[in-house]
């Protein structure tokens, strides 16, 4: 099975439809953008997504925020459609996205929203699953963190965590972890810089938090 990993065109309206479709079923409604706010992520240099694809058929994505203005990477969002998925396509996909952008603009520290699996939910199973594939691929969670996620769609987000993707990086101090919030919350989601949720996710944190 051949898979090919591209980058989705500005014009390309049917791979956007394709990648639509599987982004409409793969997250929360309280986790999701608008369709029109996709379109716009679509034709922001700030934003890259990679499709995945078996053939013509679009079988998962990933959408990159890689804003010169931040001293990191957001992978957003990740999915594989669910008939597709536990055939090392979600790892190839990230690897190479990671690659791609690595190439393209710098090497930085890659950070990644996922639900957490703390917290009992009727998703309980596919939650810890998400964050054992993570961090088989290297990626780490911020310990001692709990992330709320900016979304403004006026739907209550799950509990979240914040995982990181950097080889060099053991722990990050409490400043970078202010200026990585403030920077996800104004440029990603248009959030204010002194939004609330900033200092009650940093008010209960040490001054140093491993990466475990």
């Amino acid at each position: 099975m051949r898979t090919v990993i591209e980058i989705l065109c500005q014009k390309n309206k049917d791979g956007f439809n394709d990648f639509y479709a599987i982004y409409s079923v793969s997250f929360p409604e309280s986790e999701q953008k608008s369709e029109e706010d996709l379109l716009t992520m679509l034709h922001s240099p700030n934003y890259t997504i990679f499709t995945s694809k078996i053939e013509t058929k679009t079988v998962g994505f990933c959408i990159i925020f890689h804003s010169k203005q931040t001293s990191f990477y957001l992978l957003e969002y990740m999915a594989i459609d669910a008939t597709q998925r536990n055939l090392g396509l979600g790892s190839k996909l990230f690897l190479n996205a990671i690659m791609q952008t690595f190439s393209n603009y710098g090497i930085k520290p890659i950070l990644i929203e996922i639900d957490s699996p703390e917290v009992k939910s009727e998703e309980q199973e596919q939650r810890e699953k998400r964050e054992r594939f993570y961090k088989k691929l290297g990626c780490r969670k911020i310990d001692t963190f709990d992330y709320i996620l900016a979304i403004q769609n006026h739907k209550i987000a799950p509990p979240m965590e914040l995982l990181v993707y950097h080889s060099g990086m053991q722990n990050i101090l409490k400043p970078q972890l202010k200026e990585w919030l403030e920077d996800i919350y104004t440029l990603v989601y248009g959030c204010a810089k002194d939004d609330e949720r900033i200092d009650e996710m940093l008010s209960h944190v040490p001054q140093i938090l491993n990466l475990i």
